[in-house]
């Protein structure tokens, strides 16, 4: 798991200082057009159409659409189709060849070898080179992305042609995953340029990507794309040659940005638009009863309740969780607000996940294990081992901007209440609720998590996490941080699947975090499009990253 922060103010800042050179700067440049409200992109300028034209909708606008600086919907849309990285992530997030055709590790994990395609180019005709990656490595580090995770990674060049060195402090068993998630920024026309310099750069003049796609207009509202042939890799003609779907392939797109999802769905409903991402699960749930089918991508966000196991804290034996959570209803809360049941804190569409033992929802199943942890039960009142009654509170975020989280901090002081166990809410800002959990100063919280592209637990349940803020149960268990640390190490598929069943198989048994669900990410589609299978995102835009694999059915 990648640990995240919110982005810095000095990303913010610029990101909003720029929007009007995004507009007028294209404007001059014939990049972008004044729309209005219709899919004009401009004088003479339109969505594409015909068999090959695919036609999705984004919830928001444009603002910064390039590697590194994408903040909304529209942006991130924008660099999955325009934009490569070393690697790309398959349905499941395995890293598979991108830029790059084959890695391996050396140096017990702590170095790997990627050897780049030597076909691979801008769309100016310029060949990709290890200067790309040095560039953005260093425009990553300067802007803390994915929490600081590039800071420490050097890149050099390799003995042979095309063949680069990248180095870590520690075995990083997910670095070619990591890599997916950083396309690449070109390095001759932003080397030497610090990270606000380059987004200055990038917004005043026509976008520069490794394709497959390139961007023909760009406005407010909308955008139109085609694919290059001359910049299709080895890679994505196998993606092409593995496709299910029936029909054309996909040889342009247009997109359709929203400001807002009433006015999406209106796109939608009205028949024009063949894929919308971003929606709700409630109004695409409602929506596709009027047209095509939904599909569940898999998420990367997990919610579950957080415990407190500090020194002193009641529920440091596993007894006490594993009962809590046999009590609780998780189904419920998805049937309601979308998404997957979790069993533990990986996501059920990853490589990495495992069947693990499901914690069986009984009432007597939960009276045993409390009485195993010297819980006593007296005219239907629980005390604690020290005999006064048990008493639990639940943080959570307001049920006004964050009704999932509310609903289940509700479900479950219901559910223990009931059963004897007084549990009451308290709703806080995201600020207080970040300061009791990083003081320590809860016993349960509602918490959502981005777990990333490749599992990586250490941040959560790892001894040494605890002092960076990542490990909120103050968990501190050598042979826990043996499993944790044993998922780290790079290997083969089959034997990280096994080093992280091992981890997953002691989650399961632990319950350090109460597992309720992986958030919903929905994608509506219409009968027309085929070859569109789940696939685990961190955002729903970025499941154009498989747009090669879709085809299209002429009506």
């Amino acid at each position: 798991m990648a640990e995240r922060t919110l982005p810095s103010a000095r990303r913010i800042i610029t990101a909003l200082l720029f929007v009007a050179t995004l507009v007028t700067g294209g404007m001059q440049l014939g990049i972008l057009g004044d729309s209005g409200g219709s899919v004009d992109l401009g004088p003479g300028v339109t969505l594409p159409t015909g068999d090959g034209a695919l036609i999705e909708g984004v919830l928001g606008l444009p603002r910064s659409p390039y590697p590194l600086f994408a903040e909304t919907g529209a942006d991130r849309a924008l660099v999955a189709l325009t934009y490569r990285g070393l690697t790309r992530l398959n349905e499941s997030n395995w890293a598979m060849p991108d830029l790059a055709t084959e890695w391996s590790s050396f140096d017990s994990g702590k170095a790997w070898n990627f050897t780049l395609d030597p076909a691979a180019r801008w769309d100016d005709g310029t060949p990709v080179s290890i200067d790309d990656v040095l560039v953005t490595i260093g425009v990553a580090s300067e802007l803390n992305t994915a929490g600081g995770y590039w800071n420490s990674i050097t890149v050099e060049a390799g003995e042979r042609d095309g063949a680069l060195i990248a180095r870590s402090p520690r075995a990083l068993a997910n670095l070619p995953a990591m890599f997916a998630t950083l396309p690449l920024l070109p390095a001759h026309i932003y080397s030497g340029l610090a990270a606000g310099d380059v987004l200055t750069m990038a917004l005043s003049e026509p976008p520069h990507g490794t394709g497959p796609f390139t961007i023909d207009a760009l406005a407010q509202n909308a955008a139109s794309l085609s694919r290059r042939t001359d910049l299709l890799l080895a890679s994505d003609t196998a993606i092409i040659e593995r496709s299910t779907g029936i029909g054309q392939e996909v040889t342009a797109i247009g997109l359709r940005f929203f400001a807002d999802a009433g006015a999406a769905l209106g796109a939608w409903n009205g028949g024009s638009l063949d894929l919308l991402a971003g929606i709700d699960h409630a109004a695409a749930t409602e929506s596709v009863g009027t047209r095509g089918r939904l599909i569940n991508l898999d998420s990367t966000v997990f919610t579950g309740i957080a415990t407190n196991l500090r020194p002193g804290e009641v529920l440091r034996d596993p007894n006490i969780r594993v009962a809590l959570a046999a009590l609780l209803d998780p189904a419920a809360i998805v049937n309601t607000y979308g998404g997957v049941v979790a069993r533990t804190p990986v996501p059920p569409g990853s490589w990495a996940w495992t069947s693990t033992k499901e914690i069986p929802t009984s009432p007597a199943f939960a009276t045993a294990k409390l009485k195993r942890a010297k819980w006593t039960i007296a005219n239907g009142v629980w005390y604690f081992p020290s005999k006064k009654p048990a008493r639990l509170e639940i943080l959570s975020l307001p049920a006004m901007a964050f009704p999932a989280d509310a609903a289940i901090a509700a479900q479950a002081a219901a559910a223990w209440t009931s059963f004897g166990i007084e549990t009451t809410v308290t709703e806080l800002s995201a600020d207080d609720l970040t300061e009791r959990i990083a003081q320590g100063e809860f016993r349960l919280a509602v918490v959502n998590i981005e777990i990333g592209s490749d599992p990586d637990l250490y941040p959560l349940y790892g001894s040494g996490a605890v002092l960076t803020g990542g490990n909120i149960s103050a968990i501190q268990l050598k042979q826990l941080d043996d499993l944790l640390i044993a998922a780290r190490v790079p290997a083969t598929l089959e034997k990280r699947q096994a080093a992280m069943a091992a981890v997953q198989r002691w989650c399961a048994a632990t319950v350090y975090t109460l597992p309720i669900r992986f958030a919903a990410t929905e994608l509506l589609a219409s009968s027309r499009v085929s070859g569109v299978e789940p696939i685990l995102v961190e955002q729903p835009e970025t499941h154009l990253r498989a747009v090669l694999s879709f085809r299209l059915v002429t009506p």
